[in-house]
C-alpha cells in the first residue's frame, strides 16, 4: 500500500508548481514570498526521492535559506504526513 502512495505522489509532483506551494502555504496560515515558494518548490523536485524514502539529510539544506519559523512548520509537517510514505 505505501508504494501506492509514493507512487500517487510521484505522480502528483509532476503537476505541482509555485503556486500551489503558496496556496497550501495560506492554508497553513504561512504567507510566502515568491523567492520562499520558490526555494521550497525547487528542494521539493530536486529531492523528492530522498524525501519520499524518509531521508531528511536535505533539510540541511533547506534550513539554511529558510526562515527558522518557516523551516520548523515544514518540518513539522513533513513528520505528520510522512506516516503515509
Amino acid at each position: 500500500m505505501i508504494k501506492i502512495y509514493k507512487e500517487y505522489i510521484k505522480k502528483y509532483l509532476k503537476n505541482l508548481n509555485i503556486d500551489d506551494i503558496k496556496k497550501y502555504a495560506y492554508k497553513q496560515n504561512e504567507h510566502l514570498s515568491n523567492e520562499e515558494a520558490t526555494i521550497i518548490y525547487n528542494h521539493i523536485i530536486k529531492y523528492q526521492n530522498e524525501l519520499l524514502n524518509k531521508n531528511t539529510n536535505s533539510f540541511s539544506i533547506l534550513k539554511q535559506n529558510l526562515r527558522k519559523d518557516l523551516f520548523n512548520k515544514i518540518v513539522q509537517l513533513y513528520n505528520e504526513y510522512n506516516k503515509y510514505i
